[in-house]
């Protein structure tokens, strides 16, 4: 199924390269405020995000923007006992190889809104509660769906400023007994070649 997906991905960008005006290359990366659904006790975990991008003009309004990140996600959990006398903190730290693609729209040169598919691949993800740290990768499910959304702005230098905002699509569980998805901000900057 992945191969599927990426071969799908690379034919798709192979003909979109063809009919390109202009192709450029960048990398970006930012802040991640990341936060599970359906998790009442989930609060936002910050962490990072980083990669490369291509994009590609097919006229002075419209782009395609396929990016390879690396993303920090997951959440942070307050457990009480003892009717609130003791309280807790933990959190799950997720890492996410994402591949988003992005249709961008330009409403002036320099500012532009996007929307577009995400896969992200799990690359690791652990539960850590005070000093004791635990693997949690066998019970969550490899590949994540999502769509995000955004906005950009480019400066005349290359550099630019971008803000996304991803919906998880997918449960993150092997169980099926709850659904949890992810829910990512990201803010951060850009810089095109």
């Amino acid at each position: 199924m992945k191969k599927l997906i990426l071969s799908g991905i690379l034919a798709i960008g192979t003909v979109l390269a063809v009919k390109a005006q202009t192709v450029k290359f960048g990398v970006k990366g930012g802040l991640n405020l990341a936060k599970i659904t359906n998790e009442s006790s989930s609060k936002t975990r910050a962490s990072f995000y980083a990669g490369g991008l291509v994009n590609i003009a097919l006229d002075q309004h419209w782009a395609i923007q396929p990016e390879l990140l690396y993303s920090g996600q997951g959440t942070k959990m307050k457990s009480s006992y003892l009717g609130g006398l003791i309280s807790a903190e933990s959190s799950l730290k997720t890492d996410y190889i994402n591949i988003p693609v992005m249709v961008q729209y330009s409403i002036v040169p320099a500012f532009y809104l996007e929307a577009g598919p995400q896969l992200g691949i799990l690359a690791g993800a652990k539960l850590k509660g005070g000093s004791v740290s635990v693997d949690v990768k066998d019970q969550m499910k490899s590949i994540d769906f999502g769509i995000g959304v955004g906005f950009g702005y480019k400066f005349d230098m290359g550099l630019g400023v971008s803000g996304r905002y991803n919906f998880g699509l997918t449960n993150l569980n092997e169980s099926d007994k709850q659904t949890n998805k992810n829910s990512v901000a990201q803010i951060g900057l850009f810089y095109m070649f």
